[in-house]
């Protein structure tokens, strides 16, 4: 009864606020039609590079911790392509389905989606809820930096060139707080940039601000999608995103013999939806944007149960 009671709980407090402050961007996102780009700005140009900052800044995580986890992201992408990408062979899908089928399956929420989960799942304490945001926090930027490279690439396929898409990477705000946060860190200021009030109490402030308004801008975002009728090829993308995806992360923190919180922080953000970023190189490239939002929606919701699963076994065996 006592692991039942643990996913009951994990099921109310990690998913139940998701989907509420989901749904409540959703409402919004329905009869505001502009609210699901206002949000989106609002939260790439301020809310994340502040909270990417804040985050990397404060946590405890050994600079081999940050190595480890682009090596597992990268790892991740390129067994995750391999698999999506035989599935798509057989499938016999035409390029442009191909390419946004594989982006769906490569290309994951960690940002919107992820950082708020481990938010929540390890929030009991304070400096490993501080850890396990930061962990995400550097897998959502490796997610970044693949979605506007390797999935440009894909996307480009038959499509023409892909250089104007991967120069987004550089118009990205958090990759260069994280940059900031790390060298501070190297040369030993953190602590001591933290003790300014002035400066660190209204970051702190924006921080509190993140989790409610991703979610809330996700919500908004999945209003606006249009299902589309191709209900094989979204199952089996929404499945290849939901259950090949942790069970691959699991298989490659064994293999790399990862433990504690960083495999189960590892393992949660690799179980997450479809990432938005998946449906911008779509559009970019005309390359099915329609499928890529539809696998974003339908695998968004599909989380709400495989999530609290997956937060689950990671907390219980590994």
């Amino acid at each position: 009864m006592e692991p039942l009671q643990h996913l009951g709980d994990i099921v109310y407090t990690v998913i139940g606020p998701i989907v509420v402050l989901v749904g409540a961007g959703y409402l919004v996102g329905r009869y505001i039609e502009t609210a699901a780009e206002v949000l989106a700005k609002v939260l790439l140009y301020l809310l994340i590079p502040i909270y990417v900052f804040a985050n990397i800044l404060t946590s405890s995580l050994r600079p081999d911790d940050y190595w480890t986890i682009v090596l597992f992201s990268a790892l991740a992408l390129v067994l995750l392509y391999v698999v999506a990408r035989l599935v798509s062979m057989v499938r016999r899908h035409d390029p442009p389905l191909r390419g946004a089928f594989v982006n769906t399956a490569i290309l994951y929420n960690s940002a919107n989606f992820s950082i708020p989960v481990v938010a929540l799942a390890f929030g009991a304490s304070a400096s490993m809820a501080s850890d396990a945001q930061a962990i995400q926090i550097v897998v959502a930027a490796c997610q970044g930096l693949a979605a506007y490279t390797v999935g440009a690439f894909i996307a480009a396929a038959g499509s023409g060139p892909a250089r104007r898409a991967m120069i987004n990477v550089l118009r990205l705000p958090y990759i260069y707080a994280l940059v900031a946060a790390i060298f501070i860190k190297q040369i030993g200021a953190g602590e001591s940039l933290t003790q300014v009030t002035i400066f660190w109490e209204p970051i702190k402030i924006i921080c509190g601000a993140y989790v409610p308004m991703a979610l809330m801008t996700l919500g908004a975002q999945m209003a606006r999608v249009k299902v589309v009728r191709a209900p094989l090829d979204l199952v089996l993308s929404v499945l290849l995103r939901l259950t090949i995806g942790p069970m691959l992360g699991v298989a490659l923190v064994k293999l790399m013999g990862i433990e504690g919180l960083l495999a189960q922080v590892l393992v949660i953000g690799v179980a997450a939806p479809s990432a938005v970023a998946s449906v911008v190189v779509a559009i970019e490239f005309k390359n099915r944007p329609d499928f890529a939002a539809s696998a974003v929606f339908l695998s968004t919701l599909g989380a709400g149960l495989s999530v609290p699963l997956v937060v689950f076994l990671t907390q219980t065996f590994l």
